[in-house]
């Protein structure tokens, strides 16, 4: 037997191999996030947590920050594969000692959410959390408990489109106000909802999520090390899926690129080959390519790039999350009742500083930073994406920046303009109609493809998936202005490319 658990995000995990009845524990943190290894107490199951610059904040915005944990489940009797474990729905049956955390827990079972209880901030001490599982836990299982970083996004109204009918860029919004009276009856044209005809190819009904509603958003782009971890806990043939190159492929192999090794700062690499549908490859970081995995400047905190949509979409499945459509984006970034700034980025202003990953001190570490400092930094301009590529997943943030000098949405969402395109629901000729805002539940098909219902199935703006917010490669009034839709009719998101990685959200 082993209790086993990885946290997915920032800092520092060995890495090493794993089979049932062998032993292996590993920590990863952003923000310090901590989730120590999980133990079986009677049906339950509990482990610590910790991480810094918690908030709760009643006014200006009103939100706070949250760690969605969810657990991954490996009978080592049966089929050996790591299967979602669905969490009691009921909030009062799962507990955390301390007196400053509470744990809510959601209808779909999927996971829960770890936050203050009251208004505060500063660092979280280490808590114990007991979580009550709908099948209880036992000894004989193995468990992974994972934590994502997230934000919530109050209720309210707000803008999208920076109010301009033209621009630079073809197919604005031009200053619509999204309310609850739009969230609850839809627009009834497409015409109604978006300028000169570019958006919905039908009318827009209620079950679309508009934005006006609350709900979480990860804090952070998806990272290297998330991915590695996620892809760790897949099967051969769901391995051989989201990948470009078969798992029995030989150590050191590359993945998940489709050009050179180490393109665009894609450390992804195969750490120990798979078996013949079989035994699933284990997959690690080595940025630097010397061979050794997840070393300190080995690239696990780098935004992972070359994600297609399919492949977001298979991920945030697995985690119980679910894409974000693109009037989401928007209120992420702009925040509820703000007036729109014209070309405004993410932080609120039109100010932007370039940062590269050509410039950078510990670079492919945990503190890996921009040499450049100031307001609006922000990862673009790199016009070489063979030697360039996204830096550390909010780099620019510390414990003394400003909203503009961390390059913060409204909401303290990081990295929403630049590093990597956000991939987001919407795009032109796309049936809004039919995308109703299922949280993801879990799990994936035995196939390795996402399977919630009424998901869009195809990237590209032709297909149901927009890049918002530009990339490390993007130039400064294409792509990064969070009114921009200049890639709503760009199909190029179906494959992977070095520009796209994406997040996720989750309705509480």
């Amino acid at each position: 037997m082993i209790i086993f658990q990885k946290i997915l995000y920032m800092k520092n995990m060995r890495f090493s191999l794993f089979v049932c009845l062998s032993g292996l524990m590993g920590i990863a943190k952003a923000n310090n996030l901590t989730i120590g290894t999980p133990t079986v107490v009677g049906a339950n199951l509990q482990f610590t947590i910790s991480w810094d610059n918690s908030w709760n904040t009643a006014t200006g915005p009103a939100n706070y920050d949250a760690v969605w944990v969810f657990v991954k489940r490996q009978v080592c009797s049966g089929a050996q594969t790591w299967d979602h474990a669905l969490l009691s729905t009921i909030s009062a049956n799962h507990s955390v000692t301390g007196g400053v955390l509470q744990v809510d827990a959601v209808p779909d079972g999927v996971g829960v959410f770890i936050r203050r209880s009251a208004a505060g901030n500063g660092n979280i001490a280490s808590s114990t959390v007991t979580l009550a599982l709908q099948t209880a836990a036992n000894t004989a299982d193995n468990f992974q408990v994972l934590g994502i970083e997230m934000v919530y996004i109050p209720t309210g109204n707000f803008i999208i489109g920076d109010g301009r009918a033209g621009g630079p860029y073809p197919y604005p919004f031009n200053g619509i106000t999204i309310t609850a009276a739009t969230q609850a009856a839809g627009f009834a044209s497409a015409g109604a909802y978006q300028t000169n005809g570019y958006g919905s190819s039908a009318a827009l009904p209620a079950t679309f999520p508009q934005g006006y509603n609350a709900f979480y958003c990860m804090r952070y782009e998806i990272s290297q090390e998330q991915y590695v971890k996620y892809l760790n806990s897949l099967t051969f043939t769901q391995q051989n899926a989201r990948t470009n190159i078969s798992p029995a492929s030989a150590t050191g192999s590359w993945p998940i690129q489709t050009a050179s090794p180490n393109n665009a700062r894609n450390g992804i690499r195969i750490a120990a080959p798979g078996t013949a549908a079989t035994i699933p490859a284990i997959y690690g970081c080595d940025l630097n390519v010397n061979g050794v995995f997840n070393e300190p400047a080995d690239g696990q905190n780098l935004a992972c790039n070359w994600l297609s949509w399919p492949d977001l979409l298979t991920y945030l499945d697995w985690s119980g999350l679910r894409p974000m459509t693109e009037m989401e984006f928007e209120k992420v970034c702009r925040g509820s009742g703000i007036p729109f700034v014209a070309n405004e980025f993410a932080w609120g202003s039109t100010t932007i500083l370039q940062a590269t990953s050509g410039a950078v001190t510990n670079g492919g570490q945990g503190s890996e930073l921009s040499t450049a400092s100031g307001n609006g930094l922000c990862a673009y301009g790199s016009a070489n994406i063979t030697t360039f590529g996204p830096l550390r997943c909010g780099f620019a943030a510390g414990a003394a920046t400003t909203r503009s000098q961390a390059g913060a949405s409204y909401y303290g969402v990081l990295d929403m303009s630049g590093n990597v395109f956000e991939q987001c629901v919407g795009g032109y000729a796309f049936d809004y109609s039919s995308f109703n805002g299922l949280n993801g539940d879990g799990t994936i098909t035995a196939a390795g493809l996402f399977n919630t219902a009424n998901w869009p199935p195809a990237g590209g703006g032709q297909g149901g998936g927009i890049g918002r917010g530009g990339s490390f490669n993007s130039g400064v009034s294409v792509g990064l202005e969070i009114s921009d839709r200049s890639q709503m009719t760009n199909n190029t998101n179906q494959a992977k490319q070095a520009i796209f990685g994406g997040r996720g959200v989750r309705v509480p």
